[in-house]
């Protein structure tokens, strides 16, 4: 029961901070372009800051490094499935253009940091989060690459220009923060005052700036929820498209995945398949958004996917977590 209080939590804090951005935008209290502009912020400076100061932050043992290259691994796996699952949703429902990009995306990428290191730190103390971290390395590697083409292909046809866009900030972050874990930057940290000094200085002042992404995020999903207006059981049912991702996200996606590791995962520690499996069960990230608000792409689409699934998700999330802990599946 524990485990259901922690996912309520995280999804009515997530929830505050929206409706704060929703009123600000309703009431004009910020400026017409604030979304856009926050947007940028959060793409081009927190999420990486995010990024970098995440991925530099744990010192891992061996058996920690290969277990958490099978996470790794296994999680590229399943985002290339869940992509596949968003195209085969986007052809059955007819959606194409900017918005089919964005389903794919949402498809693909979920809630991993905010909602699920919580609950994987709360159902498994010890060293759930080490292995959480692992499968957020592999959706980060995803998002600011396949993720980047998509949300920017809608602009051009040429795949150099789509290519060029995979050189930004996140990117680079990914890149300086998988080469500090590749050396294991810990160890020096550890070894030398004058590192440990600097390193220690450093994450202090970035880290708590790129942790702001979440909340930035969803004042920015706020703002854009803000302009959306529902008259009746008709504009509901105009956002079938919405409530089929969150359905895809939330329920079909880990279903699959619980089938598949059932069929074919008797090698792999359970502790590992649970991993995987709470992760592809994470509402829509909110991150896609403010991403396709940067690449002039159908962000009111994502922002009312992150609404929608993440609400729904409060509901799912709890009976998945029952079916892990108690059925046993596995």
């Amino acid at each position: 029961m524990q485990h259901v209080y922690t996912i309520i939590n995280q999804i009515a804090l997530l929830s505050i901070i929206g409706i704060l951005g929703f009123i600000a935008g309703r009431k004009k209290y910020l400026p017409e372009n604030t979304g856009i502009v926050v947007s940028r912020l959060i793409v081009k400076v927190t999420a990486p800051l995010l990024v970098l100061t995440t991925m530099t932050r744990y010192k891992f043992s061996h058996k920690m490094l290969m277990d958490g290259a099978l996470v790794f691994g296994l999680g590229v796996v399943f985002l290339t499935m869940t992509y596949f699952l968003g195209t085969l949703a986007t052809k059955i429902f007819g959606i194409k253009g900017a918005t089919a990009n964005v389903f794919k995306m949402h498809s693909m990428f979920g809630n991993v940091v905010f909602l699920a290191y919580p609950l994987i730190d709360a159902m498994f103390p010890e060293k759930g989060l080490i292995y959480a971290v692992f499968y957020s390395i592999a959706n980060d590697t995803m998002f600011w690459t396949v993720g980047i083409y998509l949300v920017n292909s809608h602009n051009t046809t040429s795949w150099k220009d789509n290519l060029r866009q995979l050189i930004n900030a996140n990117t680079i972050a990914f890149a300086l923060g998988f080469l500090c874990m590749l050396f294991n930057i810990q160890q020096y940290v550890e070894s030398s005052w004058i590192v440990g000094r600097v390193y220690n200085a450093l994450y202090d002042s970035l880290n708590p700036l790129g942790k702001t992404t979440i909340y930035l995020s969803m004042i920015f999903i706020g703002l854009i929820l803000s302009e959306v207006r529902l008259k009746g059981f008709k504009d509901i049912a105009g956002r079938l498209p919405v409530l089929a991702l969150a359905l895809l996200k939330l329920v079909v996606t880990p279903s699959i995945a619980i089938l598949i590791l059932s069929v074919v995962g008797g090698g792999i520690d359970p502790f590992i398949k649970t991993i995987l499996v709470l992760q592809l069960a994470m509402p829509c990230g909110t991150l896609v958004a403010a991403l396709a608000a940067q690449y002039d792409s159908d962000y009111r689409f994502a922002s009312e996917s992150v609404f929608f699934s993440t609400i729904m998700g409060m509901f799912t999330l709890p009976f998945l977590v029952y079916i892990v802990e108690i059925i046993k599946v596995w």
